[in-house]
C-alpha cells in the first residue's frame, strides 16, 4: 500500500510540475487581466458627494474590486480551457490515471488560485500609488484608515477561496461539455433559467453575503469538496490513458 501511495503522489507531483512549466499561457492571461483591471480601478470605482449652502465636497473611491473579479473570470475560463482534448492529450506522455490526472489538475488549480488571490491583493497598492501621486497627498492619508494584519490574512484566505470556487466550477462544466456538448446549451439555459427564477441571486447571496468568515470558509471548502467528487464521478466518463 505504501508503494502505490508513493507511486501516486511522485504521478501526481510530475504532471503538476509539467503543467506549472507548460501551461505559461495561464499565468500571461493572469497578467494581463489584472492589468485590466487595475486600469479600470483607475479609471475610478465610485463618486459621490457631499454638499451644503457654503460648499461642495467631491469624494472619488477606489478599489481593486474590478481586479479580483477579473481574476475569478480567469480562473473559471482557465479551469475549462484545461479540461480540453489538446490539454488531456498533454498527459498521455505520462504514465496516468484517472486519479493522478485529477489530482494533478486539482493541485494546478489551487496553486494558480494562491497566485492569482495574492496578485490581486498586491494591485491594491498600486492603486494607492496611483492615486497617491495623482491626488492631494493629505486627502489622501486623512482618508486611508489602519488595517491590521489579520484583515490582510482573512482577505487573502477569502480571496483564495472564492478564486478556487470559480476554478472548481469552470472545471466541473468543462468536464461536463468533454462529456456531451449538448452541455453547450443546457448550461446556458439553466443559467437563464435561474436568473429569471433570481435563484441566482440566492446562490451569490450564499456565498457572498455570508457574515460569519468561519461559517463562509465552511460552505466555501464543503461546495470545493463536492466539486472535486463530482468532478471524479465525471472523469469516469472520459477515456485517460493509463
Amino acid at each position: 500500500m505504501s508503494l502505490t501511495s508513493t507511486s501516486l503522489s511522485s504521478i501526481v507531483l510530475t504532471q503538476f510540475r509539467y503543467k506549472m512549466k507548460a501551461y505559461i499561457g495561464v499565468f500571461l492571461a493572469l497578467i494581463l487581466v489584472q492589468v485590466l483591471g487595475i486600469f479600470l480601478a483607475i479609471l475610478g470605482t465610485s463618486f459621490w458627494s457631499v454638499s451644503n449652502n457654503l460648499y461642495t465636497i467631491y469624494f472619488e473611491g477606489y478599489s481593486s474590486s474590478a481586479v479580483i473579479i477579473l481574476t475569478f473570470i480567469w480562473a473559471f475560463m482557465n479551469a475549462i480551457l484545461i479540461t480540453t482534448k489538446a490539454y488531456r492529450e498533454d498527459d498521455f506522455t505520462f504514465v496516468s490515471t484517472r486519479i493522478s490526472y485529477n489530482l494533478a489538475n486539482m493541485l494546478f488549480l489551487i496553486t494558480i488560485s494562491g497566485i492569482g488571490a495574492i496578485t490581486a491583493l498586491l494591485s491594491n497598492g498600486i492603486i494607492r500609488l496611483f492615486v497617491y501621486f495623482t491626488a492631494d497627498v493629505d486627502v489622501f492619508l486623512a482618508l486611508n484608515s489602519e488595517v491590521g494584519i489579520s484583515h490582510y490574512g482573512v482577505g487573502l484566505i477569502s480571496t483564495f477561496l472564492y478564486v478556487l470556487l470559480f476554478g472548481i466550477a469552470g472545471y466541473v462544466i468543462g468536464m461536463m461539455i468533454q462529456i456531451s456538448k449538448l452541455f453547450l446549451l443546457l448550461i446556458p439555459a439553466i443559467f437563464i433559467t435561474f436568473t429569471y427564477l433570481e435563484r441566482l441571486e440566492m446562490i451569490v447571496g450564499f456565498y457572498f453575503m455570508e457574515q460569519s468568515f468561519l461559517v463562509f470558509v465552511v460552505k466555501v471548502i464543503t461546495t470545493i469538496l463536492i466539486g472535486s467528487t463530482f468532478i471524479l464521478v465525471l472523469s469516469n466518463r472520459l477515456e485517460v490513458r493509463r
